[in-house]
């Protein structure tokens, strides 16, 4: 992880799960971390935390990734205070059935309800790049990697706006990828199978037989982040324990392991 060492990242869906263990893990290798959550005091509570280990420094920033100024104003800190963008993690997502509480069939889910998980799950991840991407095509260089699901293969016949957000943001990386390409640049997914960010995921069958720790994908995307990986750009990367293997079985999914 020496390569983390000064180098800055914005994680958005940093107050919790693999957002929060990504920016310790970077912060504990000497890098900065601005972490963007809708949950203002979670994330500044996390922020303290990582700043009392006394290594990389942590900025807490309430954000909500659907509103575009937000995302611009977390770039703009990470610049202020750091003067450099070097990774952008979209961490930030969730099922809109379970998130919103509304565990219905597509056909009568509400608008809002859709919106929810369209905005969140794919218009967050472009609004953040879209604010953090200049930054880095002024220093040709950076990363940005957005947080896909095997539910962008899959589908969900109840979180049909999850499974439709992700599958978008495998088409997103593509272009901007390309965009990125000539000022050196990368954009690449990386699309989970179950995590065990909840117990319940461990529910959920899978060729390996098991879920997946959140430290496997935080190591993977860091892995790729990394100068290990230069090559690694407009593609899509699944981790899911083998879970597209044996099949959805139902459409329930990801919606009844997070009841």
């Amino acid at each position: 992880m020496k390569y983390y060492e000064g180098k800055t990242a914005v994680i958005t869906g940093a107050a919790s799960g693999m957002g929060l263990l990504t920016s310790k893990t970077l912060a504990a290798a000497g890098g900065n971390v601005v972490m963007c959550d809708f949950n203002e005091e979670g994330v500044k509570m996390a922020a303290d935390e990582i700043n009392a280990l006394g290594k990389g420094r942590a900025y807490a920033v309430a954000a909500d990734v659907r509103k575009f100024a937000d995302a611009e104003r977390a770039a703009a800190l990470a610049i202020e205070k750091t003067g450099r963008i070097d990774l952008l993690v979209n961490f930030a997502g969730g099922n809109e059935a379970r998130c919103c509480k509304s565990f219905v069939p597509f056909y009568e889910q509400p608008v809002e309800v859709i919106d929810w998980g369209l905005d969140v799950n794919l218009k967050g991840a472009v609004y953040f790049s879209r604010a953090c991407m200049p930054y880095m095509v002024k220093a040709k260089s950076g990363v940005i990697v957005c947080m896909g699901s095997v539910t962008g293969f899959e589908g969900d016949g109840n979180g049909t706006m999850y499974g439709t957000a992700k599958s978008g943001l495998f088409n997103f990386v593509v272009g901007a990828a390309k965009a990125g390409a000539p000022h050196g640049v990368r954009v690449f997914c990386v699309a989970p199978g179950p995590v065990l960010t909840r117990e319940t995921m461990g529910k959920m069958e899978t060729a390996l037989g098991r879920a997946i720790e959140p430290k496997e994908i935080v190591d993977f995307v860091l892995y790729l982040a990394s100068d290990s990986c230069p090559s690694v750009t407009g593609s899509t990367h699944l981790v899911d324990a083998g879970r597209l293997c044996v099949g959805r079985g139902s459409t329930a999914g990801f919606l009844e392991a997070g009841k």
